[in-house]
Order: C-alpha cells, then sequence, then structure tokens
C-alpha cells in the first residue's frame, strides 16, 4: 500500500527536506517528502499503517493529521477538491485532482492549472529553478476560466508567487 501521510510542522522548511527524508528512510520506504507551511507530506509504501504513523510522527516531531491511501495515486474530485486541496497547501494531490478532468478534455488551462500545483510541489521540496520554470510554463497555459476559478486572479497571483516564492490562495467564486 502507499499513503500520504500528512503531519503537522513543528517548524521545518523545504531546506530540512533532504534531512528528513534521510531520517525516515532509514525506517521505511518512503518515496518523497514535502515541506509546507503547516504539515510536512510524507509519501511512504507500507503493508503498516500504524507503524509507518508510529515512524513518522517519532522523526518529524507532529502528529499525523490525516492518512490518505494512494495506493492508485487517484484524487477523486475536480476543480472545487482542486482549489480547497491548492489553498491547503496539498499541492500534490491538487495536481492529481484535475488528471481525470484534463485527460477527457485536453484542456491547455486544465494542464496549466495541474503544473501551477506541480511547481508548488516543486518548492515544497528545496527546488526553487524547477519551481519557476513549472510556474512560467502554467502561466503561459493557463488561457480562461475553469469551473469556479478565475484565471486573470490566478495568473496575477502567480505572477507575484514567481518573485515571493510562497504560495497563495486561489479563490473559488
Amino acid at each position: 500500500m502507499r499513503y500520504l501521510l500528512i503531519v503537522e510542522n513543528p517548524g521545518y522548511t523545504p531546506g530540512h527536506r533532504e534531512e528528513l527524508l534521510r531520517r525516515i528512510r532509514a525506517a521505511l520506504p518512503v518515496i518523497s517528502v514535502r515541506v509546507a507551511s503547516t504539515h510536512v507530506e510524507v509519501d511512504v509504501k507500507s503493508d503498516d499503517l500504524a507503524k509507518a504513523k508510529e515512524t513518522v510522527e517519532r522523526v518529524i516531531g507532529g502528529k499525523v493529521l490525516e492518512a490518505v491511501d494512494i495506493t492508485f495515486e487517484d484524487v477523486p474530485g475536480g476543480v472545487e477538491t482542486y482549489v480547497r486541496l491548492f489553498n491547503a497547501e496539498r499541492f500534490w494531490e491538487a495536481h492529481n485532482a484535475l488528471e481525470g478532468l484534463w485527460r477527457r478534455t485536453k484542456s491547455p488551462t486544465l494542464q496549466g492549472l495541474i503544473m501551477l500545483a506541480a511547481a508548488f510541489v516543486k518548492l515544497q521540496e528545496g527546488s526553487p529553478e524547477k519551481f519557476e520554470r513549472l510556474l512560467k510554463e502554467a502561466i503561459y497555459l493557463i488561457e480562461e476560466d475553469v469551473g469556479c476559478i478565475k484565471i486573470k486572479e490566478v495568473k496575477k497571483l502567480a505572477e507575484k508567487a514567481l518573485l515571493e516564492k510562497r504560495p497563495f490562495k486561489i479563490t473559488c467564486s
């Protein structure tokens, strides 16, 4: 089984990612670690969820808030789910929430929104160069309003994020 453990962040930054990854991998098969402002995401393979949670809590020093089964990397949802996850800085899940819709429509704007979330994944992983590259491509692709998302506002916020290297919130209206 594969789980995404959402763990409260006791003060880590993306600069701590490699150290956390090394420490957790010493005890568990971890695919990735991403550091958000209020939580740490640990992508782990384990048949023993209780043991995985206990190990991650001990290493990180924060409580596991949620364990999401991502064995099949399927995040059901759509635009509203994307916005909710994006605003919670759960960018990996947010980008997956639009995958099915994008596969059906091949909309450049949906592809851009997926890349927008993926850019912030790279920021959480401590890769600012990849963040910039993906964010610039996302800004280029997003062209029209989708569901409750007003693209003009998102583009403006994304351009600001390019300079500040910080996440923003999407208004769903």
